[in-house]
């Protein structure tokens, strides 16, 4: 099977500690928030900001409201594998947090449609479908023993998040477990892609790779 895989990182270079330069907000980079905010590479925030930073490997973001992070100008289709690795920092937000896809026309659309795969501080893990009245469940939450909860305290939880799209099913995973698999049809998988982010919510994320299957695979009759 032959597949394209590119990987978006920050392009900074390795070599130079964070403390030694100036951390910057991604150009390459769009957002929306759920709530009117101001984006700024300035660790303190004040009322209505939120931070977002090209920090390598990856990127590290502390949410104000909420909302959507997406590399601008890209789009997957097809048969393909979405997954992030997401470190989330000590906090008291159960929000959610993971990856979206499937998302058109967000730079025009007051409530655009995605399909988000997420994860909560308490461990429990959904499948959401943006819809104009709001979130509505594709697989509810529910605990699972793949999913690593925050500890608690100055601790860190780590959490691979996995979406696999299919000729004819979509699966998705966390830490190489498979946590649901559910039929393609109805759902809206190609488009851009990116970070569904909740309220509150500290996060450094290391990666982010989108995996194009090229061969033909067989489907299910």
């Amino acid at each position: 099977m032959k597949r394209l895989t590119f990987s978006l990182v920050a392009v900074a270079a390795l070599a130079v500690p964070a403390t030694a330069r100036q951390l910057q907000t991604p150009t390459d980079w769009k957002w929306r928030t759920d709530a009117p905010a101001k984006v700024t590479s300035e660790s303190k925030l004040g009322p209505d900001m939120w931070h977002f930073v090209a920090m390598p490997p990856g990127w590290h973001i502390t949410m104000g409201p909420g909302g959507l992070l997406y590399p601008t100008g890209r789009t997957a289709s097809g048969n393909f594998t979405l997954e992030a690795q997401i470190f989330l920092f000590p906090g008291t937000s159960q929000d959610e947090y993971g990856v979206f896809l499937g998302a058109a026309s967000l730079d025009a659309t007051a409530t655009p449609p995605y399909l988000a795969f997420v994860a909560r501080r308490d461990g429990q893990a959904a499948v959401l479908r943006r819809a104009a009245l709001g979130f509505e469940p594709v697989v509810a939450w529910k605990a699972n023993d793949a999913v690593v909860p925050h500890p608690g305290g100055d601790a860190t939880a780590r959490n691979v998040l996995r979406v696999e799209v299919g000729a004819t099913d979509v699966a998705f995973s966390a830490n190489g477990k498979e946590i649901a698999k559910v039929p393609r049809a109805g759902l809206a998988t190609d488009g851009a892609f990116g970070f569904r982010v909740g309220k509150d919510l500290n996060l450094h994320i290391s990666t982010l790779d989108v995996t194009q299957r090229l061969a033909p695979v067989p489907v299910k009759k």
